[in-house]
C-alpha cells in the first residue's frame, strides 16, 4: 500500500499520513519513558529517509516523456508571452511617440493653408508636399521601421499593422476635420451647414491638401514603415486613408441629391469642377493595392455631379414656365426673380465654359451653348409679356418690361457676354428696350400733355373763350399728375443711371408744355390764374424727381 501510495497521489497526501503515524508512535514511547521518545525519532528518521529513496526509484520506473514536453512547453509559454508583452509594449511606447510628434505637425499643416487660401497650385506659389513627412524627421521613421521590423519578426504583423493605421487614421480625420473647420462630433452633410458657399470653399481646401499633401505623405510614410514589405506597405495605405476619402467623396455626392434651383446649381459646379482637377491625383495615389475602389468612387462622384449640372437646363426651363415665383406679379414693376435666375445662370454656364477651356475639360452641359441660351433668353421674354399683361394699369406693364429688359442689357455688358449672345442679340433688345419706353410715356405721361394741349385756342386766345376751358383743364391737370405721382412713386428702377434717364425725360416732355400752359393761363387770367395754378415749375420738377423709389428696398 505504501508503495502505490506515490503512484497514486504524487508527493501529496501520503507523506502527510506517514508524518503523522510517525508523530504519534513518538508520543507514545515518550509516555512510557522519555528515553523510548530518542529511540522513537531516531526510528522515525530512518523511515522518512528509507521514503525519500524508495520515492525517487519508483519516479524513476514510472518516468512519462509527456511529463517532460508539458513542462518544455508551459516554459516556453511563459517565454513566448514575456516576448510578447515586451513586443506590445515596445509597440505601444512608438505608436505614442509618433502620434505626439504627428499632432504637433497639424498647426504647421493649417498655417501654409491659412498663407496659401483655397488654391493649394497657383503658378508662382510652392506648397511643401513633404510637409509631413519632413516634419517628422528620419530619426521617427527609423523608429518605427524598427519596431515594426521586430514586432513583424515575431509574428505580431497583424498588431503592428492595426495599431499603426489606427494611429495614423485618426490624425488623418482630425487634420481634416480642422481643415472643414467643424467638430468631431459633427456630421459632414452640406444641406445642414449654415453657410453653403463657406464649407464648400472649406472642402474644397480639405481636399486639395489632403489628396496634394497628406494623402502622399502617407504613402511615404507607409513605404518607409515597412521597407520591404510592399503588400504590408499598401494594405495599410489603404486601412489609413479610405475612411476620410470616402467622407470627402461623400460630401461632393450629397449634392446630387440636393434639388438645383439657381444658387444650388452653382455649388454644385464648384464643387464637381475641383473634384474633376483632383481626379489625377486619385489615379496616382491609388493605382494600384486594396486602395484601388477609391478611384472609381471618385470617378462615379464626379460622373454623377456631372449629370446633376447637365440636368439643370431643363430645371431652369421649368422655373420659367412651371414655378410659383414664375407668376408672381411685382408691384413695383421692378427686376422679376426668374430674370435674375436666368441672367445669372447664363453667366454661370459662360465662366464654366471658361474654366473648363483653361482645363483643357470637356463642358457637362448641352445648355452652355450660344443658341441655347438665346433660347433660354426668348423663353424669359415671353413669360415676361405675359405678366406684363397681368397689371391693371398698362403703363406699369410696358415700365415692367423696361425694367427687365434694361437690366438684361445692362448684365451683358457688365458681364461681356455680347460676344457668348450675339450682336444681332444686343441690337433686337436695345431696340425692344426703347419701343417699351415710348408706349410707357404713350400710356402715361402723354395723357397728361393732352390736358395741357393749347392748339385748339390758338396764339391768342380770347380770354372770355378760354377761360373756363383752361380752368377745368388744370383742374384735370393737378388731379391727375398728382394721381400718376402717388402711383409711380411706389414704382422702383433697379438702375440709377436709367432712372435718372426716365425721370429726365419726363421733365423735357412735361415742363416746357405745362410753363407753356400757365404762362398762357396768366395772359387770359391775370392776376387771378395764381388761384388756379397748384404746382409752380419747380414743384413739377421735385414731384418727378421722387419718382421711382418706392418699392426699391422690398427688392
Amino acid at each position: 500500500m505504501c508503495s502505490s501510495f506515490p503512484r497514486q497521489i504524487h508527493g501529496g497526501f501520503e507523506v502527510d499520513l506517514l508524518y503523522f503515524f510517525l508523530g504519534v508512535f513518538i508520543v507514545q514511547l515518550m509516555k512510557i519513558k522519555i528515553l523510548f521518545g530518542i529511540t522513537g525519532v531516531c526510528f522515525s528518521y530512518f523511515v522518512i529517509i528509507l521514503r525519500s529513496s524508495l520515492n525517487l526509484t519508483l519516479e524513476d520506473e514510472h518516468f512519462d516523456p509527456c511529463d517532460q514536453n508539458q513542462v518544455v512547453v508551459q516554459v516556453d509559454s511563459q517565454q513566448a508571452n514575456d516576448d510578447c508583452s515586451f513586443m506590445m509594449a515596445r509597440l505601444s511606447a512608438c505608436i505614442e511617440r509618433h502620434q505626439r510628434r504627428s499632432y504637433g505637425i497639424m498647426d504647421k499643416i493649417l498655417e501654409q493653408v491659412r498663407e496659401y487660401g483655397e488654391a493649394i497650385d497657383v503658378p508662382g506659389k510652392v506648397i511643401d508636399h513633404n510637409l509631413v513627412f519632413d516634419a517628422l524627421g528620419p530619426g521617427a521613421m527609423e523608429d518605427l521601421h524598427d519596431v515594426a521590423k521586430s514586432t513583424m519578426a515575431a509574428g505580431f504583423e497583424k498588431e503592428f499593422s492595426h495599431a499603426y493605421s489606427n494611429c495614423r487614421r485618426q490624425w488623418l480625420e482630425m487634420c481634416i476635420l480642422r481643415l472643414l473647420k467643424l467638430r468631431e462630433d459633427r456630421v459632414i452633410d452640406p444641406q445642414t451647414m449654415p453657410s453653403m458657399d463657406y464649407i464648400i470653399s472649406r472642402w474644397i481646401i480639405a481636399s486639395d491638401v489632403a489628396l496634394r499633401i497628406l494623402f502622399p505623405s502617407e504613402r511615404q510614410i507607409c513605404s518607409r514603415v515597412f521597407s520591404g514589405l510592399h503588400s504590408a506597405a499598401d494594405a495599410c495605405f489603404g486601412q489609413i486613408c479610405s475612411e476620410a476619402t470616402i467622407q470627402l467623396l461623400k460630401f461632393a455626392e450629397a449634392f446630387v441629391a440636393i434639388s438645383l434651383p439657381t444658387c444650388r446649381m452653382f455649388q454644385t459646379f464648384r464643387v464637381f469642377l475641383a473634384l474633376n482637377q483632383l481626379i489625377p491625383d486619385f489615379q496616382t495615389l491609388f493605382s494600384d493595392g486594396p486602395s484601388m475602389f477609391l478611384v472609381n468612387e471618385a470617378v462615379t462622384t464626379r460622373n454623377k455631379l456631372r449629370e446633376a449640372i447637365t440636368g439643370s437646363y431643363m430645371d431652369m426651363k421649368n422655373l420659367i414656365f412651371r414655378s410659383k415665383e414664375a407668376k408672381l406679379v411685382l408691384p413695383s414693376g421692378g427686376v422679376h426673380l426668374i430674370t435674375y435666375n436666368v441672367m445669372t445662370y447664363i453667366l454661370f454656364s459662360r465662366q464654366s465654359q471658361r474654366k473648363l477651356q483653361q482645363a483643357s475639360l470637356e463642358y457637362p452641359m448641352d445648355a452652355g451653348t450660344q443658341s441655347n441660351n438665346i433660347l433660354l433668353l426668348q423663353l424669359l421674354e415671353r413669360k415676361l409679356r405675359t405678366n406684363s399683361k397681368k397689371y391693371k394699369d398698362p403703363a406699369l406693364g410696358y415700365f415692367f418690361m423696361v425694367n427687365n429688359r434694361s437690366y438684361i442689357e445692362n448684365k451683358v455688358k457688365e458681364w461681356e457676354l455680347g460676344t457668348f449672345l450675339g450682336d444681332h442679340w444686343g441690337q433686337n433688345n436695345t431696340a425692344k428696350v426703347k419701343q417699351n419706353l415710348e408706349l410707357y410715356y404713350r400710356s402715361s405721361w402723354n395723357k397728361l400733355l393732352d390736358y395741357l394741349n393749347l392748339d385748339y385756342y390758338g396764339e391768342s386766345p380770347a380770354p372770355e373763350v378760354a377761360a373756363e376751358p383752361m380752368k377745368n383743364k388744370l383742374l384735370l391737370f393737378n388731379i391727375h399728375f398728382m394721381e400718376t405721382c402717388v402711383a409711380q412713386s411706389t414704382w422702383s428702377v433697379f438702375d440709377e443711371q436709367l432712372r435718372e434717364e426716365i425721370r429726365t425725360s419726363i421733365k423735357n416732355m412735361l415742363l416746357p408744355a405745362y410753363g407753356n400752359f400757365i404762362g398762357t393761363m396768366r395772359k387770359v387770367l391775370g392776376m387771378n390764374a395764381y388761384e388756379y395754378i397748384k404746382y409752380r415749375m419747380f414743384d413739377i420738377e421735385a414731384r418727378i424727381d421722387g419718382l421711382f423709389y418706392g418699392s426699391i428696398m422690398n427688392q
